[in-house]
């Protein structure tokens, strides 16, 4: 009876395992906005742009316990076929042919992205994400398949007050009735687990590194003086590492934002990593932390 049960664990594990093989998701645009806050909802829509490798039946996109989930594929045929944990396009896919899916989505995550703050009046609210290894598909309908790398073009919708930060370049934000859309392009793939969203009331300086990439450093809006001693040799570990493994630094710009109640110490994103706000220190704390 034991064998049976693992003989049926592997036969449905297979029907969901890689298909990178059939299927090549190239590029996407992904649009994120917020419901009630203190109930973690999280709305939205993504466009991928995919090629079929191979002759095949279905393809599937990860999603994890949305609420509502749905598609439209090549502006002609829609559906909603979701086992709770996968978002299936059913359809006669031949190989050589090209594909558009827009997904709509509402979905309260259960982890990967978290809400800090929001159930009190006062308190650093925050909103942030941590997708290492397949969590991603909690909030995003995605891929847990780390072998699967597509562009991530993100715009995120929240109040004008904070400051919202994402994988890539900042290309534009609106403004409108007090809230804004901050605009992230990314030009190359990355796996889905690498996307990354901090929300949060933040002050930014930047420096230019030796190659000419943006550093950009996030800090709470009332810990100005904590700035200096938190990144004082952000730009010169940057240029050591690329002098020294003689490999460029391959993305636009690079982030660092501290969050609140980090689950780790760090997580480097694309572009972006985050890190415990436990880091960020005053000039006597950079002497004891590095003691």
């Amino acid at each position: 009876m034991r064998l049976y049960f693992i003989l049926i664990f592997m036969v449905f594990n297979c029907a969901f395992g890689q298909q990178t093989e059939y299927v090549n998701f190239t590029t996407a645009q992904a649009h994120i906005a917020f419901g009630d806050l203190i109930e973690k909802e999280v709305e939205g829509e993504i466009t991928y742009q995919f090629e079929i490798l191979k002759n095949t039946d279905s393809v599937y996109i990860d999603a994890k316990n949305f609420k509502t989930i749905s598609y439209v594929l090549d502006n002609r045929f829609s559906g909603s076929d979701y086992d709770g944990n996968h978002l299936i396009l059913r359809r006669d896919f031949k190989a050589g042919s090209y594909h558009s899916v827009v997904i709509s989505f509402k979905v309260q995550p259960k982890k990967a992205m978290y809400f800090i703050d929001w159930e009190y009046l006062e308190g650093n609210k925050q909103v942030w994400t941590q997708g290492q290894g397949k969590y991603t598909s909690n909030w995003l309908p995605s891929f847990d398949d780390m072998n699967e790398k597509v562009v991530f073009d993100l715009s995120i919708s929240f109040c004008k007050d904070y400051q919202v930060v994402a994988n890539g370049n900042l290309i534009n934000k609106e403004v409108s009735d007090g809230f804004a859309t901050w605009y992230y392009d990314m030009q190359k793939p990355m796996s889905s687990y690498l996307l990354a969203i901090a929300i949060g009331k933040y002050s930014k300086n930047q420096e230019v590194s030796k190659s000419n990439k943006p550093l950009e450093m996030y800090y709470y809006r009332e810990d100005s003086l904590k700035f200096e001693p938190t990144y004082r040799y952000t730009k010169q570990m940057f240029d050591f590492l690329e002098d020294e493994i003689g490999v460029a630094y391959p993305w636009q710009n690079y982030k660092q934002i501290p969050v609140k109640d980090f689950l780790y110490a760090g997580m480097e994103n694309t572009s972006v990593t985050l890190f415990s706000d436990a880091f960020v220190v005053d000039s006597i704390g950079f002497v004891d932390k590095t003691m």
